[in-house]
């Protein structure tokens, strides 16, 4: 966020989509999260927090997780129909690594642990 902001002309918005943890988590909950979201999950806080301590105004964060949660479900299904294709391109491993992470990612948003937020912020 601090890099965007500081290649940023003023006047100038930024958009983006961010996976974080639900707010008011126990410490269990949170590990949990971390476990099931992305890599960068972990440590990540509120964005509309995040963008500004990174200097930007007029902050606008909207939950989007049911329509992620859709697109979860459509990768992982189409995935699996083309499971055969894909470990013909991929490593085995590869692909057995992706499905389990979209697989996690899609337990993580069922459990109430993760959120998908859509940010549009502006540096003045």
């Amino acid at each position: 966020m601090r890099e965007s902001y500081a290649v940023l002309k003023p006047g100038g918005f930024l958009a983006g989509y961010s996976i974080h943890s639900s707010p008011f988590l126990s410490s269990v909950e949170s590990t949990r999260a971390r476990e099931l979201g992305p890599s960068f999950v972990d440590g990540l806080d509120d964005p509309g927090y995040v963008a500004g301590t990174a200097g930007f105004s007029e902050i606008s964060v909207t939950d989007v997780t049911p329509n992620f949660r859709e697109t979860c479900v459509a990768w992982i299904e189409a995935m699996k129909s083309l499971e055969e294709e894909l470990m013909a391109e991929l490593d085995p491993a590869d692909y057995e690594e992706e499905l389990r992470n979209k697989t996690d990612m899609l337990c993580g948003i069922e459990e109430g642990l993760l959120i998908r937020s859509l940010i549009v912020c502006k540096k003045e």
